[in-house]
């Protein structure tokens, strides 16, 4: 019986699964990797492969089978680096001079306000490092998703990515980045390595340190490591998010890619009627048609990001004496959890350590961070 194998690709082949054998090779970017699957031990069914990035070349050399490809309105972003280039280098070819300066500023005071370390997992990890790490992840996840009211499509197979992804980091197939503050996480990248793409697959932050920019230093420091191992991309992805636009040189469009063997009647008709299916779908797509039911929901139901009633102030230091025999509280406490965002926003508009700065409660809603040279109060209304 004739099957059609669907998968989606970047996904399945970045993360290291096997393709057909109907394949011998794949080339991007000038690069080659060869298919050492052996036909005997890979079925060959129709294949239906969505998101192909055009920059992957999929060569079939058997003349029995048709390759159709198909222009799918979709769009993938993704950072191409020159050989022997740098960080610097990169900035300098990407952004103008106020763009660089504001990337750098996030990591100058992300490093100037905190205890900051960087660490890439990749092919050693211990188990209790690798829990610690993709439980902290999914914490970030699971805060920012209801920070902005929506659902996250990893949650629900988080066990399953939890069990596969440990042996692929040992393997080297995957690994994960961490930015730590002292020793907590803050923002974690989990990352696949195909050749020499490194693909940012899962990510997230510690929402207190919004900040801080996050996103853009964890960015900034992988694209450091790609240049130092001689990778020449790093890819993040299908979805035109504003900070993956900003970042990319290589925008691109995605492929469908369908394949059956045009001498078996069975697997001819499946695959003609699966190139019609694809083929309406991108047209309807092109057309906006699938925008439609999206768009209504987010006009008259979508929510939005939960707001606290917090009112800020800066306030002159030399009214604040009188407060400062009250008693210290501290913001590890879960009893003033919600202050963290608000001391860490100072800390970045003030640039002061965190071991600089102490918090005070003056009364039920009212607390005061105190800087060596600038104050701020906070009142929390019930």
């Amino acid at each position: 019986m004739i099957t059609t194998n669907k998968i989606v690709f970047n996904t399945h082949v970045f993360k290291g699964e096997a393709i057909s054998p109907l394949f011998p090779s794949l080339e991007y970017f000038e690069e080659k990797i060869t298919n050492t699957i052996k036909e005997d031990t890979f079925p060959i069914p129709n294949y239906s492969l969505s998101l192909v990035p055009s920059y992957i070349k999929l060569q079939l050399t058997d003349p029995k089978f048709s390759h159709t490809i198909i222009k799918q309105n979709n769009w993938g972003y993704a950072i191409h680096l020159k050989s022997n280039s740098t960080i610097d280098d990169y900035l300098q070819e990407q952004y103008n001079s106020k763009k660089r300066s504001i990337i750098r500023r996030y990591v100058n005071r992300l490093e100037a306000c905190f205890t900051i370390n960087y660490k890439l997992y990749y092919g050693a990890i211990t188990k209790e490092e690798y829990h610690f790490i993709m439980d902290s992840l999914k914490e970030m996840i699971v805060h920012r998703f209801k920070q902005r009211n929506e659902q996250n499509k990893e949650l629900p197979n988080w066990d399953a990515l939890l069990e596969e992804t440990y042996p692929k980091i040992q393997n080297k197939q995957a690994s994960l980045f961490v930015i730590y503050d002292d020793n907590k996480p803050i923002e974690i990248s989990l990352n696949y390595h195909f050749g020499k793409i490194l693909f940012s697959t899962i990510s997230s932050y510690d929402i207190d340190y919004s900040k801080f920019g996050l996103g853009h230093v964890e960015i900034y420091k992988q694209i450091e490591w790609c240049c130092a191992h001689n990778y020449i991309l790093f890819e993040m992805g299908v979805g035109g998010m504003d900070y993956k636009r900003r970042w990319s040189n290589t925008i691109y469009n995605f492929e469908h890619h369908i394949i059956y063997n045009t001498t078996n009647f069975a697997s001819k008709m499946m695959g003609q009627l699966e190139v019609i299916k694809i083929k309406t779908k991108e047209y309807l797509k092109s057309k906006k048609i699938n925008e439609i039911v999206p768009n209504l929901k987010h006009k008259y139901f979508a929510n939005k990001e939960v707001e606290t009633d917090i009112q800020i102030s800066t306030i002159d230091k030399n009214t604040t004496k009188d407060h400062l025999n009250l008693i210290e509280i501290t913001i590890a406490s879960p009893e003033y959890d919600f202050l963290k965002k608000y001391v860490y926003d100072f800390l970045y508009t003030t640039i002061a350590h965190i071991s600089t700065v102490k918090t005070y409660k003056l009364t039920k809603n009212t607390y005061l961070i105190v800087g060596n040279k600038h104050h701020q109060k906070i009142l929390k209304e019930s």
